[in-house]
């Protein structure tokens, strides 16, 4: 069957010869293919160390090294959206339907290699054809050496020497501080579930987390240490043994802000607590934090001073949080923020 329009999904972190062999399928069954990116605005980590913009030229400039027509060819950006899946589909559907009408033959395209492949079964309006891989190639592996062994593993890799194909931006890439950062964040992951691989089970950790808003500010750190080193996150850290949840808040609070108000003021403070609990929210392992919203009443902001492992300490307008660091906050912290604001209706 001949379809109007394919869609494949994926992160393309890198793009491989992997993904190559599904975009030719693509474009035997269908006139032209939409290439969705997920994870597009996340903050550089050692699962999505590259950037929409760097993985769109990637895709682009290998394609056109192999021939492809890209005039068949539309790429689009999609957030995470963690604590929203039905927000998520939404997206997806919607970037495609700005480029295809609805009525028209649809097909998804992909290789249902493991249960984080259920997407592709969440588009039921479209055809599902399922590709199979391409010598067992996958991106995790391909990472797991670019960091780990520092190889550039070019068996997955399209043979384009222009600089901005995925070889060479990948070589000049190792040249840069944020490859670096990543090598010793990688370093880090393995070491600390090295310590844990003894474990009867597979731990899961707990943490707490503060979301503190003041004045249409939220209170940010910036970390000093790997992972996430120079990203943004809440105050916050590994609840201990032998303290209530939200003292594990106020705690944590404390340490690495210094923040110009006593603990027992800071308590009567506390407006909402949830738990934020995807599965890959961290990297270290299954992490489940339990996040505390407080919100403060006052004319100026508190005096802060960073302390612990933060680098800085700083109130951020949200306006700004939202609509400009996406990619510069840890793990899932943008998420939270944003299905916290949404949920309690805080962006009056």
């Amino acid at each position: 069957m001949q379809y109007s329009c394919a869609v494949f999904i994926g992160r393309f972190q890198p793009f491989h010869i992997g993904h190559l062999h599904n975009i030719q399928y693509a474009l035997k069954i269908a006139q032209k293919l939409i290439i969705v990116v997920g994870s597009a605005f996340r903050a550089p980590s050692i699962k999505n160390p590259f950037s929409y913009e760097l993985r769109r030229k990637m895709i682009l400039s290998d394609l056109i090294a192999v021939g492809i027509d890209i005039s068949r060819i539309t790429i689009v950006p999609v957030s995470d959206w963690f604590y929203d899946e039905n927000g998520w589909k939404n997206e997806v559907t919607s970037s495609v339907y700005n480029h295809v009408r609805a009525t028209e033959s649809i097909a998804i395209v992909g290789h249902e290699k493991d249960v984080s492949s259920y997407y592709l079964k969440c588009f039921p309006k479209w055809y599902y054809i399922n590709v199979n891989n391409f010598n067992g190639f996958n991106a995790t592996d391909f990472r797991m050496k670019f960091f780990g062994k520092h190889n550039l593993d070019e068996t997955y890799l399209v043979n384009n020497l222009a600089l901005d194909g995925t070889r060479e931006a990948l070589r000049q890439y190792i040249q840069t501080p944020l490859y670096q950062d990543l090598c010793d964040e990688f370093d880090y992951i393995q070491s600390y579930q090295h310590a844990w691989q003894d474990a009867p089970y597979k731990p899961i950790f707990v943490t707490t987390d503060a979301m503190v808003l003041c004045n249409k500010h939220v209170l940010l750190i910036q970390r000093k240490l790997v992972p996430g080193r120079n990203l943004w996150a809440f105050p916050g850290g590994f609840l201990d043994q032998d303290e209530r949840i939200v003292d594990g808040m106020l705690r944590e609070l404390e340490e690495e802000t210094s923040i110009d108000i006593k603990s027992y003021e800071f308590s009567q403070k506390l407006i909402a607590q949830e738990v934020f609990d995807y599965p890959e929210r961290s990297l270290k392992g299954r992490v489940i934090t339990h996040l505390g919203l407080f919100i403060l009443q006052t004319d100026s902001l508190p005096k802060l001073q960073a302390q612990d492992d933060a680098k800085s300490a700083k109130w951020i307008k949200l306006t700004k949080v939202i609509e400009k660091m996406s990619d510069c906050l840890i793990d899932d912290h943008y998420q939270i923020i944003r299905f916290m604001l949404t949920k309690y209706k805080l962006t009056d």
